[in-house]
């Protein structure tokens, strides 16, 4: 269904203030008590709006992004993202932290070693609509990474497997997840916490895991062969001794988790 586009709020405050500006005016000869007969215009309101929508439709917004990474040992980057479509993969330009396209006006803040990327807010974003959103982001593979991300309801890809990253926390709502967890990043200690959601990891060959699980309503397949059960979850039998693991920690609401 389509949601309520960016022009229906400024009409009717402009129609309402148009009222309220008559009545003080003496142009109008009814108590604005009785406002609430009018209700059928915040219809008329809508449907101009779809008119005028559909006649000039919005394009999209775009930026590029490209943050150099300097003289960092190390460093945090949080990506912050809603609807969409959201890709992550290893980047190939030399000295940069972060590069990326993006379908809409986006923000960043980088603050010491603390990177944080996030969508340029808008009044009527929960109202609105701005098209699909699709972004498209690449982290250096030169430093240790600490990655946070904060998705809703999208299609998310992230391929870590030539990253180095050490910590990874991803929280998301309702969507479709696959994560491939770096190939040779020493400890990695991941978090991850699902709603609605279909989730798949995947533990690539040679990486040893350790995986506790906990899920509400719905499905959660480890493959045991390459994990098999413990006294705390599923561990690989060379966990100990492994010089790449994976410390990974699921909270499941409804939806399928599977780990691989």
């Amino acid at each position: 269904m389509r949601r309520i586009g960016p022009l229906f709020w400024p009409l009717l405050l402009i129609a309402v203030g148009s009222l309220f500006l008559m009545s003080n005016l003496g142009w109008l000869t009814f108590d604005l008590r009785e406002l609430w007969r009018l209700w059928p215009l915040i219809i008329i309101v809508i449907g101009l709006d779809i008119l005028l929508t559909v006649a000039w439709p919005r394009g999209h917004g775009s930026q590029s992004l490209s943050i150099d990474r300097d003289s960092l040992p190390d460093a945090e980057v949080s990506v912050e993202f809603g609807a969409g479509v959201l890709d992550v993969e290893v980047g190939n330009t030399p000295g940069k932290l972060l590069e990326g396209e993006f379908t809409e006006d986006i923000e960043y803040q980088l603050r010491d070693r603390r990177l944080r990327v996030y969508s340029r807010p808008y009044f009527w974003d929960w109202w609105g609509w701005r098209g699909e959103r699709r972004w498209d982001v690449r982290l250096t593979r030169d430093i240790p990474l600490k990655l946070r991300f904060q998705v809703g309801a999208c299609q998310t890809d992230l391929d870590l497997s030539d990253l180095h990253v050490t910590d990874f926390s991803l929280e998301c709502g309702a969507a479709g997840l696959r994560v491939r967890f770096p190939r040779e990043a020493g400890t990695t200690r991941a978090s991850v916490k699902a709603g609605a959601a279909s989730v798949k990891l995947n533990v690539p060959e040679g990486v040893a895991a350790r995986i506790t699980a906990t899920v509400a309503i719905g499905s959660f397949n480890v493959d045991t062969r390459r994990f098999p059960r413990s006294s705390s979850g599923y561990e690989s039998p060379d966990y100990a001794t492994a010089m790449n693991k994976l410390d990974l920690r699921i909270e499941g609401g409804v939806g399928e988790v599977r780990v691989s």
